[in-house]
């Protein structure tokens, strides 16, 4: 006589709660790996944060006109900027002799911890902005087939939600006068050439009100 095959109720629960626990401990750890460093760097990066932190803020909003938050930017773009600050592509004179320093170990720490901070809120005096006007400047440019539609950035992209106005309108200058080299030069010279400095104020006030 052949052994009925079929299982039991209670096996079939027992593999069904199995499999429910499993896929609750996996999510568990993909929640925990996307926020391990968000409450604390590493014991390698503490010295480094904290030189970061004091023009970049502790929780990595800044506070400082003209000195960009770090808090929620993409990891490869972050990455890639330390790098290019690091080897001479791109010129920041304060952030020079401290990026000579960094290994790439430490940049990859870096752009993981500081891409795992929650973003800076959104720039409260932003809501005077003409949004139909900012729209109306950054539509055609296609901003956010990099950026993303909610300009929270994407890969070598930069987060652009949230980030300091002023800073914003330094970047977009700085592209349009050839000063700014790195990653996509090429679209945001396109971007930014036909740019007047009242729309570039203007986009950048609008961006840093975006959540």
């Amino acid at each position: 006589m052949q052994r009925d095959q079929r299982s039991s109720p209670s096996q079939s629960t027992r593999r069904g709660v199995g499999n429910i626990v499993c896929v609750a401990i996996a999510q568990a750890v993909v929640a925990w790996a996307a926020t391990a460093f968000a409450a604390d760097p590493p014991d390698s990066l503490r010295e480094i944060v904290q030189t970061c932190a004091s023009c970049h803020g502790a929780d990595g909003i800044s506070a400082i006109v003209n000195t960009p938050s770090l808090a929620g930017q993409p990891d490869i773009f972050l990455q890639y900027q330390l790098v290019f600050i690091r080897d001479g592509a791109r010129k920041v004179e304060v952030m020079q002799e401290f990026a000579k320093k960094l290994t790439d170990q430490n940049i990859r720490d870096l752009g993981a911890y500081y891409s795992s901070l929650p973003p800076p809120p959104a720039l409260a005096s932003a809501d005077n902005v003409d949004a139909e006007k900012a729209t109306a400047l950054i539509v055609p440019r296609h901003c956010d087939s990099c950026h993303k539609p909610d300009f929270s950035g994407q890969g070598e992209s930069a987060r652009l939600a949230g980030q300091r106005p002023e800073y914003l309108m330094k970047a977009l200058s700085d592209f349009r006068s050839g000063v700014r080299r790195g990653r996509g030069l090429g679209a945001m010279i396109e971007v930014s050439v036909t740019l007047h400095d009242q729309d570039m104020e203007l986009i950048a006030a609008y961006l840093a009100g975006k959540p």
